[in-house]
């Protein structure tokens, strides 16, 4: 996990430094980098967290933290069902909102996916986490 944080991190830097370069700074270029740098401002929680519970001596996963992922991924795979559904309907609104272009192209609407599951992840993990008793 740290290693996959490092290489996001690495990676977002990079991606910036490029559109600033490349004179491509603005709202369009920017929204990916937020949304990863959220990604990886998360990641560094869950790896803090997860050190100190090693550090008390708990076990890496017991049976609610299990539970927790599994009950995240799950209702996090509908979200990104229903989120690839309404990019690929408003396709065209997107793209002309946000990169002032006809159509997106296809890492655009890839990355799109995937920041929407990412951040429906995070968002479900959050919930389950922070909820009482799962069934």
């Amino acid at each position: 996990m740290v290693f996959l944080t490092i290489a996001v991190f690495i990676t977002t830097v990079l991606y910036g430094y490029s559109s600033v370069n490349k004179n491509m700074a603005n709202t369009a270029s920017l929204l990916p980098i937020i949304i990863t740098f959220a990604i990886a401002v998360f990641m560094i929680f869950f790896i803090a967290r997860r050190y100190q519970d090693i550090k008390q001596g708990q076990p890496l996963e017991d049976e609610r933290s299990k539970k927790v992922m599994t009950k995240a991924a799950a209702t996090s795979f509908y979200f990104t069902l229903y989120w690839l559904l309404f990019i690929s309907f408003f396709e065209d609104f997107f793209a002309d909102q946000l990169f002032k272009a006809e159509h997106l192209d296809a890492s655009q609407t890839v990355g799109g996916g995937i920041a929407g599951m990412a951040i429906a992840w995070i968002v479900c993990w959050l919930y389950y986490n922070k909820k009482g008793k799962l069934i």
